[in-house]
């Protein structure tokens, strides 16, 4: 075989290499995990007059509060495994607030986030 084929077979090899490895990179990329983004609501007890209780994570790291009583969160990051939601009180005296979840699972349909052994399930909305 003259020595410019097995070049030639040997940068085709290459390149097939190369080539299935950003196909893999696709397919990994398509199999990516679920977006936080959304509204999450814990269900409301039955007989309940408040109605279900969570928040709308918004793209541009706004929440929209879903009755969440004197609370009313303003914005949201996510840190590694850890959900943080800022806000004010709505008291007489309003105060800023940091709450700083771990997430403990997230699903397509269930949020899991807790902070000092309590833990919260919300549905997506």
């Amino acid at each position: 075989m003259p020595l410019q084929t097995r070049k030639e077979l040997e940068m085709n090899k290459h390149l097939i290499v190369i080539a299935l490895c950003g196909l893999m990179g696709l397919a990994f990329a398509s199999c990516s995990h679920p977006s936080i983004v959304g509204t999450w609501v814990e269900p409301a007890a039955e007989g309940s007059l408040i109605g279900d209780v969570g928040f709308t994570l918004l793209e541009n790291g706004e929440v929209v509060s879903i009755n969440t009583g004197f609370r009313e969160y303003k914005t949201w990051e996510k840190v590694g495994d850890q959900l943080i939601l800022n806000g004010t009180t709505n008291g007489s005296t309003p105060t800023s607030f940091a709450d700083t979840n771990n997430i403990i699972s997230l699903s397509e349909s269930e949020l899991v986030i807790g902070q000092d052994g309590y833990t919260v399930s919300y549905q997506r909305r």
